[in-house]
């Protein structure tokens, strides 16, 4: 009988090619391909999956009203070259870039990325997502980590990034034009109401 992995866990698998990964991974596959590897999951935790949720049903109920943009959920690769094909929580690309946009995957960075701290590897999305998303220009990186109850926002300007990190308070977005959040609400014990959170943000 095989061992039974308990989650947390992340499973890495190296020597794979990029053809490997597009023709094994599936749209219900926890895998990214990542510096040349094809990197496993464990299922996500009740509370990934709970600001995945939150964090999706804004930001498309926002775009749905004010347009400008799409989002993407996990699961749908954004290709950066032959070796890096990560799967961002959350990719949102502008509607000029619209032709980008395939059935299979993003043909290049998106122009924002959200990232969820899972428990599988807490420190993946700093210690080689980051970096590989800062190196491909992507405009607008947030980190979310409910883990710390910050969210780490990189942008890029004239000058390169800057960074902050915020417990708290209302963190706009520079690519999605008007929307924001208060950082607050990704740590209540229950998250709140999106409709009532998109009231707020719409200044209904």
């Amino acid at each position: 009988m095989e061992p039974q992995l308990e989650p947390p866990y992340l499973i890495v698998k190296p020597g794979l090619t990029e053809d490997d990964f597009y023709r094994l991974a599936g749209e219900d596959s926890d895998w990214e391909f990542l510096d040349g590897r094809i990197v496993m999951h464990s299922p996500a935790s009740s509370r990934h999956e709970d600001l995945f949720r939150f964090l999706l049903t804004m930001l498309s109920v926002y775009l749905d009203e004010r347009k400008g943009a799409l989002v993407r959920g996990s699961r749908y690769p954004m290709r950066l070259d032959p070796n890096w094909s990560p799967e961002p929580d959350l990719l949102i690309v502008r509607d000029i870039r619209r032709h980008a946009v395939t059935a299979q995957r993003l043909e290049g960075p998106a122009d924002m990325v959200i990232e969820i701290v899972s428990e599988s590897d807490p420190g993946l999305d700093y210690r080689e997502k980051l970096p590989r998303y800062r190196e491909a220009g992507i405009e607008e990186i947030w980190i979310v980590d409910p883990f710390k109850n910050e969210v780490r926002v990189d942008r890029k300007g004239p000058a390169g990034y800057a960074t902050q990190t915020l417990a708290s308070g209302r963190l706009p977005s520079s690519v999605v034009t008007g929307f924001w959040i208060e950082v607050s609400w990704l740590w209540q014990p229950e998250l709140p109401s999106t409709m009532h959170c998109l009231r707020e943000i719409l200044g209904e």
